[in-house]
Parts: C-alpha cells; structure tokens; sequence
C-alpha cells in the first residue's frame, strides 16, 4: 500500500469509527490502574478507552490521604478538584486548593499535588497527549514517585496566596472567585464564547478563557491547548440551547439527565462524562429531573483551529456519503 493508499483507507476507517462513536463514559464502570504518579487513575474518555478523540483526554484520579502524586512534565494540563484540600507545586511555586478549585499547568511545566487531608482527594485532569505526540512534540518525563507526605511539608513549602505564576499567568482559581456569567450579563456587560447563551442557564461560571481566542484569557488564564471552561447549572425540567460544535466534553459534577447528540439520546448522572465526538455535532443537553445539574465544560484548542476551517463543509459531507452509497 503505497503513501495514497493509505490515506484512503485511513479516512473509510475515520468514516465508519465516527459512525456511531461512544458518547458517555459511565463513572461506575470506570477501569482503574496504579502509576508511578498516582495510586489510582483512570481514564474516563479518550483513544485508549475507545472514544475516538482529536488526541485528548479526560482522567480522574485520587490522591489518599496525606500523601502526594509524582512529580512529572508534560503537556499542557487542566485540573478541577473535586474534594479534599491539599495544593500543588507547579513550576517550584505553591497553589492551595479545595473542592471547586481549577488549576492550569503550562506547558512542560514540572508539577506535584500534595493531600494534606484525611481523606482521599479526587480530581479531574484533561490533557493533549495523543495529540502532543502525534504531532512529535509530547514529552513525558517521570522525576519522582507518589508516595506519603513528608512531616516536614510546610516547612518545604510555605503557603502562599497568589493564584497567578511570576510571569503574571493564572494558575489557580476557586469557584467563588469565578466569573458569574449570569450576574455580569444582567448587569449589562456583554457575554463571552458560550456565556452568550447565559440566559439559557440558571447559572454559568468562567473558568478558564480557554483558547476560543487569542486575545481573551479569561480571568488570567492562558490555557491554549486544554482549558476547563465553565460549569453550567440546569434547574429542573430545563435544557441547554441546540448547537453544533466539533470535539468538547462534559462531566457531570451533579444530578441526572440526558444529551441528544445528533438526533440520539444518551442519559448521564453525576460521576459520568459526556463526549462530543470530533465533527460538526449537533447536540443539546436536558435536566428532566426534579433536582438541578451541574456540569463541567472541557474545550481543547485544536477544535476552534479545525472549526475555522469548516466552511463548506456540509456540501463535502454530503458529496462524501454520495460517493459512499
């Protein structure tokens, strides 16, 4: 099979994997491994688990308590804790955390999360490393192993309450210091990315400014490759607004409802993820439960690149299932 050939086969076996890709990850099913970094991970959506991504990824992991991860370096990285307290050292600099706390990891940054409670601390991570290496610019170096925490923590590293790294970046932010999208459009000023649909959802947080532009990095942030975006809040018996988009994902912090994802429903509950799949999809999400939801937006950058490049696209795909049939 020569170089062509290969294309041609490659994007039928594209064609028929997008078919009828997966679309949620249930957080009761969930496969998980020790590593040299953490005592339990897993990966809830990604290449390896059989979602077919744009070379992303989605994990939850735990720390147990009063120990620590290992220190390595990689990509680009988002986190969102989920409970516990504790902090990180990202780049030799100290950022406190507690539930609802989002972290940035710049590139290559070296990194290292310490519990120093007395209960596991769960945490939510999204990275490009498929993308990184396929694109011959991922790097995974381990520089120490998980393990307990020093009795002389704090004296290693004293606490600190700058949220921002020395060059001015963010790297911390708790919920209660995010953008409340709603308050802000109510108070007139204008919305940005998906907060212009806020009026749609009883609540809508900023998190991270993510990499819809270049010029935007909203609350600090300068997350290019990864960012969690938002949290979104439903009341009961409420949906999001119908919109299409190539790849995002979402997890749910809270409740149960559904998506419909090109036409098709898929239920979800708290624990579990939803994922776009990487084309054009048009998808809407629903709480037709008597109680709210809350779920947490995970954008990537290599969607707005592909997106600015679709123009047309709908006559190509339909030219494309033509040839097919």
């Amino acid at each position: 099979m020569n170089f062509y050939e290969s294309w041609l086969a490659t994007s039928a076996r594209l064609d028929e994997t997008l078919r009828h890709p997966p679309v949620v990850a249930r957080g009761r099913d969930l496969t998980w491994i020790e590593t040299p970094q953490d005592a339990r991970v897993a990966m809830i959506i990604g290449n390896a688990v059989g979602f077919p991504t744009q070379g992303t990824s989605l994990l939850k992991a735990e720390i147990p308590a009063r120990s620590h991860t290992g220190k390595h370096a990689h990509g680009e990285e988002a986190i969102h804790v989920l409970a516990g307290r504790g902090f990180s050292v990202i780049d030799g600099a100290r950022y406190d955390w507690k539930p609802g706390t989002t972290l940035h990891v710049p590139y290559r940054a070296e990194h290292q999360h310490f519990n120093t409670g007395d209960e596991p601390a769960p945490y939510l991570s999204a990275s490009t490393m498929d993308l990184d290496n396929a694109v011959k610019l991922g790097r995974l170096l381990q520089l120490e192993e998980k393990g307990p925490n020093p009795p002389d923590l704090d004296r290693r590293y004293p606490a600190s309450a700058s949220q921002h790294a020395a060059d001015g970046r963010r790297i911390r932010l708790h919920l209660e210091d995010a953008i409340d999208e709603n308050a802000r459009r109510h108070a007139g000023h204008g919305g940005h990315g998906e907060g212009q649909q806020a009026h749609r959802h009883a609540g809508i947080w900023i998190l991270m400014g993510g990499s819809e532009s270049q010029s935007d990095e909203t609350n600090g942030f300068q997350a290019k490759a990864t960012a969690m975006t938002n949290i979104f809040e439903e009341t009961a018996h409420s949906s999001s607004h119908k919109h299409s988009h190539t790849e995002a994902m979402l997890y749910v912090l809270e409740g149960k409802g559904y998506s419909e994802v090109d036409g098709t429903r898929y239920d979800w509950e708290a624990g579990d993820a939803v994922h776009v799949p990487p084309r054009m999809t048009m998808h809407e999400h629903f709480n037709d439960s008597d109680a709210r939801t809350r779920t947490l937006r995970v954008e990537f950058g290599i969607r707005y690149f592909y997106e600015s490049l679709w123009k047309g696209y709908a006559k190509i795909e339909h030219r494309a299932e033509a040839v097919a049939r």
